[in-house]
């Protein structure tokens, strides 16, 4: 599952920044040459949400207060990102 949550990701991406070139070690936000700054992350958590739900049929939430309290932020790049989305569609 964590191949096609990665795939998900960057798809997403891909949408909303048309010329990026993403792969899983892309840094998505927090570091001087991410993908997104805050508005932008704001949308991919929005579309990343919903192509999780039609995805695999389940509703996570990504800026909700358990991410946003992790020691270490799931948003750094698509692996951490990637992870998180595994552990919350665990739960």
């Amino acid at each position: 599952m964590q191949i096609e949550i990665k795939n998900l990701i960057i798809q997403t991406i891909k949408i909303i920044k048309k010329d990026a070139i993403v792969d899983e070690n892309s840094y998505i936000f927090g570091r001087s040459n991410a993908l997104f700054d805050s508005i932008g992350l704001l949308e991919l958590v929005v579309e990343l949400e919903e192509a999780i739900y039609d995805k695999f049929g389940k509703n996570i939430s990504l800026s909700d207060k358990k991410a946003m309290s992790q020691k270490t932020s799931p948003f750094i790049n698509i692996n951490s990102l990637s992870r998180y989305i595994q552990k919350s569609l665990n739960e």
